[in-house]
């Protein structure tokens, strides 16, 4: 009995101490001992079959040799079922990569980080040999759905729809009727396939590690002529780091409720953000065009921009200082939080802007990444 309370007793303290000790890392926090993703960018965001996607992979923390320490493999064969589970059937090697220059002007990338180009042929066949989709196409879907779809259009086979939409998308450049095109966005989402990129770091210790992204393949941007939703990447327009009256505020989602003032993060790595006792301070991207889309009920809606936070700080100024008195961000509200040792002034921030909208099947993602530097002055 009494070595079981001291178990009890010893696990109770050590799980007291781990609740009080902080990680020495995050998700949010890159350091230079880690090798990190930023973000796998797809271009363009909504490809069709037959179509050349420009695949760049960003990379921040320790340096890599991308195409030597890395294998890089793509699949055009991924089986997704109705539960969102996903296999991947077959894959090749992704070869003869096109290293970025961190000069490149379109990159937006500094030499604090590392990214690698793909370009990757999207087969005309994806669709018709993607597993993903059975020939009897209508038997696989929930019967509720099944039953809503026209008896001549549940009769055909995956060979016959593809037939008929590479026609019609031929036909005129796919400038179909208003009637034609209202009658193929839901067609068009149904035939909707994945195509997989999955890169390996197969020497990574104690245990290789798999990164993997997904992207989904369609036809509408064949219909682009007849008014058929295209999604575009978001381009950020400006970075902003809002500065709230109060420590404990935790939200700004309703501008219109808090007093604020506003700092632009420029392109010029040379930003500064004054920092005060008593306020809060949010880190946020405005990027457009705001794409609207249909959902599988046929409702025109907007889609929604969500903005994932990434950040890295300067190791000389760092060395020495408890990873507890380290910047933070919390990635559900953008807000920051402050070093708590003055000595750290300098940061790198990087924002990803992501694009979503509810209830359309397999929409393509419209990811961009933007970085920016600069340093904090207290006051």
């Amino acid at each position: 009995m009494k070595r079981f309370v001291s178990i009890l007793i010893t696990a109770i303290t050590l799980t007291a101490i781990a609740g009080c000790e902080q990680f020495s890392t995050s998700y949010q926090r890159i350091d230079d001992d880690e090798f990190r993703m930023l973000k796998y960018i797809w271009e363009p965001a909504d490809a069709a079959p037959g179509d050349t996607i420009k695949l760049t992979a960003v990379f921040a923390g320790k340096k890599k040799v991308l195409d030597n320490d890395l294998k890089w493999w793509v699949s055009f064969n991924v089986i997704r079922d109705l539960f969102g589970n996903t296999t991947v059937v077959d894959s090749v090697r992704l070869k003869t990569p096109i290293t970025a220059t961190f000069m490149n002007p379109d990159a937006y990338f500094s030499p604090k980080t590392q990214a690698i180009e793909f370009k990757i042929p999207i087969p005309e066949s994806i669709v018709r040999k993607s597993a993903s989709i059975p020939e009897a196409w209508a038997d696989a879907l929930p019967a509720q759905m099944r039953g809503a779809l026209p008896k001549e259009l549940a009769a055909m086979t995956k060979t016959q729809i593809v037939d008929m939409i590479d026609g019609l998308s031929k036909r005129n450049s796919g400038a179909v009727s208003p009637d034609t095109a209202k009658f193929l966005v839901p067609i068009l989402q149904y035939f909707t396939v994945p195509m997989r990129i999955i890169t390996e770091e197969p020497n990574r210790q104690p245990y290789p590690h798999t990164i993997i992204s997904t992207q989904y393949i369609r036809y509408n941007s064949r219909f682009k002529a007849a008014g058929i939703p295209v999604n575009n990447i978001p381009i950020v327009d400006k970075v902003v780091v809002y500065k709230v009256k109060g420590s404990d505020v935790e939200s700004i989602e309703n501008k219109s409720a808090v007093t604020y003032d506003s700092t632009i993060l420029d392109e010029s790595g040379n930003s500064v953000i004054p920092v005060e006792e008593g306020y809060s301070y949010f880190l946020d991207a405005i990027a457009s065009p705001i794409d609207t889309t249909i959902t599988m009920d046929g409702k025109r809606i907007p889609e929604k921009h969500r903005v994932y936070r990434q950040f890295q700080l300067d190791k000389e100024e760092t060395n020495g200082i408890h990873h507890s008195k380290f910047m933070d961000i919390d990635n559900f509200n953008g807000k920051i939080t402050m070093p708590a040792d003055k000595k750290i002034t300098k940061f790198t921030f990087w924002l990803t802007v992501y694009d979503e909208a509810r209830n359309e099947r397999l929409r393509p993602n419209g990811e961009w990444l933007v970085e920016r530097s600069g340093r904090l002055i207290y006051k």
